[in-house]
């Protein structure tokens, strides 16, 4: 039995920051919206009752200090693989098939959405509005083309 390891591994993959923007500049402004819009409803209404009810859902109403630091990582494993999903087309457990701007973007998108007290101001708006700059407005893209499995 051999153990056959590829020339390219993931992980000696760079992230150059043509990568990064191309990957900005792919996101359907839809996605994009959605984020900032779900960011702030979440902020300003209900936070740490969203949180709470996943919390719940997985202790059973017990109280649970490690599915209490679990439970945001959860949530933002949710949005993270629904994100790639929309941007990649598809979801694979292979993270060589996706490029590594696409993953340290849908990273930061899931990371802004998870973290508290970021819904006062449009970041992930803002971020992609200058990566369109940046190219020219040559990338946008308004809905996603799997969302209509087109």
């Amino acid at each position: 039995m051999y153990l056959c390891i590829s020339d390219e591994v993931w992980h000696t993959k760079s992230v150059t920051a043509s990568d990064f923007v191309s990957a900005i500049q792919a996101t359907p402004l839809s996605l994009v919206l959605f984020l900032d819009a779900m960011d702030y409803f979440v902020d300003k209404t209900a936070y740490y009752n969203v949180y709470n009810k996943v919390y719940q859902a997985f202790t059973s109403g017990r109280r649970n200090d490690l599915m209490g630091i679990l439970t945001p990582i959860i949530v933002s494993a949710v949005i993270f693989i629904g994100a790639l999903a929309i941007l990649g087309g598809a979801v694979t457990a292979n993270l060589d098939a996706y490029n590594p701007g696409t993953l340290l973007w849908v990273g930061i998108m899931s990371a802004y959405a998870m973290l508290p007290e970021t819904g006062d101001e449009p970041w992930m708006t803002t971020l992609w509005f200058a990566a369109q700059v940046v190219g020219g407005f040559h990338n946008v893209t308004f809905l996603p083309p799997t969302l209509f499995g087109v």
